[in-house]
């Protein structure tokens, strides 16, 4: 009976996100949803996000193999979507910003997707363009 009352649960969840999934991504506002903050909040494991809460925050979307290329959130939510269709997760990584940072940047934290190291001189420099571009 623990075994159909588990799978049950798992399921319902599983329909949850993806409904939820649906809704997220629909602009390119650097702020996220309430929506958007609750799936990314489920959908991330600690590891990657670091125990970041994603509730009313701003993000920096990068992609490219050293986070080379900005992103927008359509794109990062976009392939979330293709690759959930066959049950997989897109590789990503929360980089935190400190204070100091988030004020100079006015955003909150860098999200990284198909990025295989994000060095501290390239986190500088994302931010050096995000400060040039306002």
């Amino acid at each position: 009976m623990k075994k159909i009352v588990t799978i049950i649960l798992m399921l319902i969840s599983i329909n949850l996100i993806g409904q939820n999934l649906n809704e997220c991504g629909i602009d390119n506002n650097p702020k996220l949803t309430q929506t958007e903050s609750e799936f990314l909040n489920e959908y991330m494991t600690e590891y990657n996000k670091q125990n970041f809460d994603f509730t009313n925050k701003k993000v920096i979307f990068v992609t490219g193999n050293s986070g080379n290329k900005f992103g927008t959130k359509s794109e990062y939510f976009d392939q979330i979507k293709q690759l959930n269709r066959s049950n997989d997760k897109i590789a990503t990584w929360v980089v935190k910003l400190n204070e100091k940072e988030q004020i100079e940047s006015d955003y909150d934290v860098i999200v990284t997707y198909w990025v295989k190291v994000i060095t501290e001189k390239r986190k500088r420099k994302i931010l050096n363009e995000i400060k040039a571009s306002r």
